[in-house]
């Protein structure tokens, strides 16, 4: 179904763009509502962009619900910073309307952006910010101080709401001036493969610090004891992770559902223990 009624300009003034601001600030705030093992926060992220991107595209076209479903794509990031993501995708988004982008840049582009923002994100708030507002409030909580609660969430949420705030706002400024300069200049092409590589990057840096598999078996030649991950190690390090990865990689690249990689990798992990050939060392 598609809708031919003309699409009004997206934030047209002051008024509808502060609008736009406070919106994101305030939707932003359910990113980690629906969360899962295969999407992350996919699907929160697409439900943030809807009122955008039904402006922008129109109601029930064709054109917004291939938006809705690109945004359907894996991601995950800090969510004090996601805003600045929004913005830039939501900048994004216009432009494809206005003067047409590659689908595949703007997914690119949030792809390379959720990983690094992610770290800063962690360092800063989670990593910095809350430890600060804990070691002020203990003292507090020690004394049994009303004071010890009420600092901590003050110490602890006016930084997160202030940067969230900015994020989106800075995000889509950015994206807005950016991205049409960069169709102009024909950089956005560059960008996109920059940013794809990115990406892959930080997949191939995800698996290797959280893909785990070694094997634990051994095999007895007559006087020696050959163990076999030792082996494996002496080729390539970690190179039982990395096949395991590729496997699902070449396995969802064929369009298949990840839940049944998800199913197939807990049935592998269950027969291989049983066997003997993966576990806990003896």
């Amino acid at each position: 179904m598609t809708d031919t009624t003309t699409t009004p300009t997206f934030l047209p003034d002051k008024k509808s763009e502060k609008r736009f601001y406070n919106s994101l600030f305030w939707r932003s705030q359910w990113l980690m509502f629906c969360t899962s093992y295969t999407k992350q926060q996919a699907v929160t992220f697409s439900w943030v962009m809807l009122p955008y991107l039904e402006k922008i595209y129109g109601k029930d076209t064709d054109e917004f619900y291939a938006a809705m479903l690109r945004h359907q794509d894996f991601f995950n990031t800090n969510v004090a910073v996601a805003p600045f993501v929004f913005g830039v995708v939501t900048s994004m988004e216009k432009e494809n309307k206005e003067n047409g982008v590659e689908a595949k840049s703007i997914n690119a582009l949030k792809s390379s952006l959720m990983g690094p923002l992610a770290g800063i994100g962690d360092s800063l708030l989670a990593n910095g910010v809350r430890l600060i507002a804990t070691g002020i409030a203990i003292g507090f909580f020690q004394q049994g101080s009303w004071l010890g609660p009420i600092l901590f969430m003050l110490l602890l949420n006016i930084p997160n709401w202030g940067i969230k705030w900015l994020s989106g706002k800075y995000g889509y400024k950015l994206g807005n001036t950016f991205i049409t300069d960069a169709m102009k200049s024909g950089t956005l092409n560059l960008i996109t493969k920059a940013a794809s590589i990115v990406g892959l990057m930080m997949v191939g840096a995800m698996s290797a610090q959280y893909v785990t598999f070694k094997t634990v078996l051994k095999i007895k030649s007559a006087s020696q004891v050959v163990d076999i991950q030792k082996i494996f190690d002496m080729i390539l390090p970690g190179l039982l992770p990395l096949l395991l990865v590729l496997g699902c990689f070449f396995y969802l690249r064929k369009k298949n559902k990840p839940v049944r990689v998800l199913l197939a990798v807990v049935v592998l992990a269950f027969v291989l223990t049983f066997l003997g050939i993966t576990g806990a060392a003896k």
